[in-house]
């Protein structure tokens, strides 16, 4: 269907700077993709991503991973710039730095698909970078809020998940650097697990992140990657959604959380029952 003038238009009576203020209320990935509306528009949003709002997330994209990143100090204008990102949307900060690990064309903006990163050189700035925008472990609670995005993206990936993606990676680089490193364990396979302890505490700060997350099935796929549930601990499993949620003020989402973890259980034990491998992937 052509679109009308009138749809149109409106870039060419407003002037340029309220045009890209309007854009400045957008969530970062869209402002990326409004650009294919016209020429006009595109201007105000490159402006945007530049200069505006969200140039603080651009410049981490940019410049936050670097090759000696375990010996390179951060000047006080750059972790001013990068506190304002995290600010400004530490969820889609997060997210980008996913996409920007695996090179991914999804990757917003566009300015870093061409660069290919090794463990070594991305780990390292990935950790720094955390640090010094949640420097201490009471923002495991916060840190927890900013995974969600991570986590819904992860799961509309489905078989297609990389395990260096999962949130418990983040969590582990950023636990480490600050000293933290008993929240993060190690189970089978050599995998990152979170402390079990910490999960069955009602007071975590996990819980309290979780709390702002919208959709119960994003939590319980977070949880799972956080623990080995393998073998007799699904009891473990529920116990942690109970314990986790147990001090929400939304007591139907803390109920929806409850019901979807054993409903998880459940699928588990079907899959068990037809001689298909328990699972820990989807």
């Amino acid at each position: 269907m052509p679109r009308l003038r009138s749809q149109t238009g409106f870039t060419r009576i407003l002037p340029p700077e309220l045009v890209e203020r309007c854009l400045e209320s957008l969530p970062f990935e869209e402002v990326h993709t409004i650009k294919q509306v016209s020429k006009e528009v595109r201007s105000a949003a490159r402006r945007s991503l530049t200069r505006g709002r969200w140039r603080p997330v651009k410049y981490v994209l940019e410049n936050a991973i670097v090759t000696n990143a375990l010996e390179r100090p951060s000047s006080a204008a750059e972790i001013a710039t990068f506190r304002a990102a995290w600010a400004a949307d530490p969820r889609q900060v997060l997210l980008e730095f996913v996409l920007l690990w695996h090179n991914n064309t999804e990757s917003l903006g566009g300015w870093h698909q061409s660069q290919t990163w090794t463990s070594s050189e991305f780990y390292p700035s990935v950790a720094r970078f955390l640090a010094l925008v949640e420097p201490s472990i009471d923002g495991l609670g916060r840190f927890t809020m900013a995974l969600e995005r991570v986590e819904h993206h992860l799961r509309a990936r489905g078989d297609g998940r990389f395990q260096e993606e999962m949130p418990i990676t983040l969590l582990e680089l950023w636990t480490e650097r600050l000293g933290e490193s008993a929240l993060i364990t190690r189970g089978p396979q050599d995998l990152p697990r979170m402390n079990l302890d910490e999960l069955l505490n009602p007071e975590s700060l996990v819980g309290s992140g979780l709390e702002s997350w919208a959709e119960p099935s994003d939590m319980v796929t977070f949880i799972q990657w956080l623990g080995d549930w393998g073998g007799d601990q699904n009891q473990n499993f529920i116990d942690t959604a109970r314990a986790l949620s147990r001090n929400w003020k939304d007591r139907r989402k803390a109920g929806a959380f409850v019901a979807a973890t054993e409903s998880k259980i459940q699928e588990w034990a079907s899959y068990e029952s037809d001689g298909s491998e328990s699972s820990g992937d989807y």
